[in-house]
């Protein structure tokens, strides 16, 4: 397991070896002492995270998608052609609502729901405290440009040394365990 010290205690990146206790939960007035050892969350357990994310919008998405879009059916010629309208405007919904729903939470909770279900918390890189408003945006946009490239971006995590995603490394934010 990895595990970091916040920076003003031997830096960032510094491996620590043993059990150093967790950051304080995402309601903490701020940034940990300088004795706190952060545990950082490894691939899967942010996988399992996004998992749960993903299947709460799989709900809204298959709701969004029942009210706005619409099928019919023609006959041309013999054969049968089934047309699908209204399907980029549950995109466009699902875009924005993942995006305030992913920079509400780290920004004000430290964590999405999936997140907080599997016990970690998304802090910034630099001091070490709570994300601000636009690094939890940044962070989304980052989530978008990681999974277009199959996926790299986020498979990056497992194999980065500070186990950065893009997103984490575009934001300037890491993911640390609670538990």
């Amino acid at each position: 397991m990895t595990e970091v010290s916040p920076p003003g205690d031997g830096g960032f990146g510094d491996a620590r070896s043993g059990g150093g206790s967790p950051l304080p939960p995402a309601s903490g007035s701020g940034a940990p002492s300088g004795q706190a050892v952060a545990q950082l969350a490894g691939f899967w357990a942010r996988f399992a995270g996004l998992l749960l994310d993903g299947l709460i919008f799989l709900v809204v998405e298959l709701l969004l998608g029942a009210i706005f879009t619409s099928t019919s059916t023609e006959v041309v010629g013999g054969l049968a052609i089934t047309v699908r309208t209204g399907a980029s405007l549950p995109t466009a919904i699902m875009v924005i609502l993942e995006l305030a729903y992913f920079s509400w939470f780290s920004s004000t909770r430290g964590a999405s729901l999936g997140q907080q279900l599997v016990g970690m918390r998304v802090v910034d890189w630099e001091p070490f405290g709570p994300l601000k408003p636009s690094q939890a945006v940044v962070r989304y946009i980052g989530y978008l440009i990681s999974g277009l490239p199959f996926l790299l971006g986020y498979i990056w995590a497992a194999f980065d040394p500070k186990k950065q995603g893009w997103m984490d490394k575009l934001a300037g934010t890491q993911v640390v365990r609670t538990r």
